[in-house]
């Protein structure tokens, strides 16, 4: 009897082993169970499939502290596969560059004049060629170029001394930005972490999809595209078993390739062993790991693809109101302020000498679509895994002091009655958010192309590697970690050919 698209109940076949049931591990097992390979167990360190898709029950439906958007539509994997099943919605937010801005005194900057800084700024980012012949980081080279597209627009302009602080707000607005690597209403800059880690060409390297950017799920969540890979949606009866193979809570911590069957040894001290290892782990997992996890030793080209390729941290805060305090055409609630407006914040913790507050790392809190009472901030960088650690009190008290200081003059703004999170930085199983191209990722030519190559055993690929952090060009995105999934998948069958 044959199931599951040509597997039948007494495959045999090579057997597979898949570490990690986020996108793109997932998406490998479909692809074999599609061309007959069908002997897979996958292991999942969580307690939950969906990796760094994560859609979790709030105010009585779903919201994403993962993955949230569709970003594109030509040639994006996760498009294709929805585009015909009425799943996606545009989103609601401003479109460059109609953000609601507000000033540290509670009032509005000139319109105007903020649409030239940003125009200029926007010209700064996308101009290639000076990006490329600036080099060195990506802060250093938008430091320049903005500071000389201001005094060229602005020379000889009688109010220019009255835009001192907007140009310096600006510019301190656009710095913050190069680390939040969901923000679609300004650059759709695709990194996080430091400004100055940055490389001046990272986000030409990324490829993004053509089409609308902010694709939503509606009030589904993005752990539906989960549902269209195992074929839940839009046939539930020719569901793939995904997670009936599935055992969750089980996290590998030995990998021995030295000679086939691969061995793979479990915390619990259970012990699995393939023909082919599909391993989807993080970056950052694999940078805290590798010099235990693999036996033999790795080769040093993998190493420094390790090494070498960035993991940062951008994490989410979702606050719930009693009431929708916000006009409908208030999409967000953005901040401008300079440096020395910033410095007040500057504060003594325990986890360094001096820091700057986690506030001065907010950016703008926007309205959710589907969920008309809650406003979303993200929190990045090294800050980032900081503010993991605070209470939710801590974070309530900082988020209203922004949104009272910036907006309180204009609008009522009640208290929150709910709060939820993301924590990728601290979570042993992920240790970020999403990889990027950094200055020195480039300085010793790590790259994904090397994390994506497979280890072998006489000439034959016995560990693969896929996950976002694989993807030459769609790293930081679920389809590109769906692809790279495939992309393993399409490896093992080129070895075998349909098995059925």
């Amino acid at each position: 009897m044959f199931l599951f698209g040509g597997c039948s109940t007494s495959a045999k076949g090579p057997k597979i082993l898949i570490i990690g049931a986020g996108a793109s591990g997932i998406a490998a097992a479909v692809k074999l169970f599609e061309h007959g390979i069908c002997n897979i167990t996958i292991l999942e360190a969580e307690n939950r499939i969906g990796g760094r898709v994560c859609s979790v029950e709030f105010g009585g439906t779903f919201v994403d502290i993962g993955g949230q958007w569709v970003h594109g539509e030509k040639g994006n994997v996760v498009y294709e596969m929805v585009k015909d099943l009425d799943l996606l919605s545009p989103s609601q937010l401003p479109q460059d560059p109609g953000m609601s801005f507000f000033l540290p005194d509670g009032t509005a900057p000139d319109k105007s004049l903020s649409d030239q800084l940003f125009a200029l700024a926007i010209a700064v980012k996308d101009d290639q060629e000076c990006a490329r012949k600036h080099g060195g980081t990506f802060a250093d080279y938008f430091t320049a170029g903005y500071n000389q597209r201001v005094q060229g627009k602005f020379r000889g302009n009688p109010s220019a001394l009255d835009l001192t602080n907007l140009v310096a707000a600006w510019f301190q607005t656009f710095m913050v930005l190069l680390n939040p690597a969901e923000c679609p209403t300004f650059c759709r800059v695709r990194l996080s972490g430091s400004g100055y880690q940055l490389s001046v060409t990272s986000h030409y390297v990324f490829q993004a999809c053509e089409g609308d950017q902010m694709l939503g799920w509606r009030n589904r969540g993005y752990k539906t595209i989960l549902d269209v890979l195992t074929k839940k949606i839009p046939d539930a009866s020719k569901q793939l078993p995904i997670e009936s193979r599935t055992i969750l809570n089980k996290e590998a911590v030995q990998i021995d390739w030295g000679e086939a069957p691969v061995k793979v040894e479990c915390s619990d001290g259970s012990t699995f062993k393939a023909d082919h290892v599909i391993l989807t782990a993080s970056v950052g997992v694999l940078k805290a790991s590798y010099k235990h996890l693999f036996r033999p030793a790795l080769p040093d080209f993998k190493v420094n693809s390790i090494e070498g390729v960035p993991l940062g941290t951008v994490d989410k805060i979702l606050l719930k109101f009693p009431r929708k305090w916000w006009p409908d055409n208030v999409k967000d609630i953005s901040f401008l302020w300079a440096e020395e407006e910033r410095k007040p914040y500057v504060f003594n913790t325990i986890f360094f000498n001096i820091c700057r507050s986690w506030l001065e790392n907010l950016f703008s809190f926007i309205a959710i679509d589907t969920h008309p009472n809650t406003l979303l901030v993200w929190i990045n960088g090294p800050t980032a895994k900081l503010v993991e650690l605070l209470p939710d009190e801590t974070i309530i008290e900082g988020c209203m002091f922004m949104l009272r200081k910036f907006a309180g003059k204009q609008f009522e703004i009640p208290e929150p009655d709910g709060i939820i999170r993301s924590r990728w930085g601290n979570n042993s199983h992920f240790r970020g958010s999403y990889t990027y191209v950094s200055a020195e990722m480039e300085r010793r030519q790590a790259s994904a192309e090397d994390l994506a190559k497979p280890l072998t055993v006489n000439g034959k690929p016995v560990v693969l590697f896929a996950g976002e952090a694989t993807h030459k060009s769609r790293f930081s995105t679920v389809n590109g970690a769906i692809e790279t999934g495939h992309r393993e998948a399409e490896r093992i069958i080129s070895l075998y050919g349909k098995t059925v």
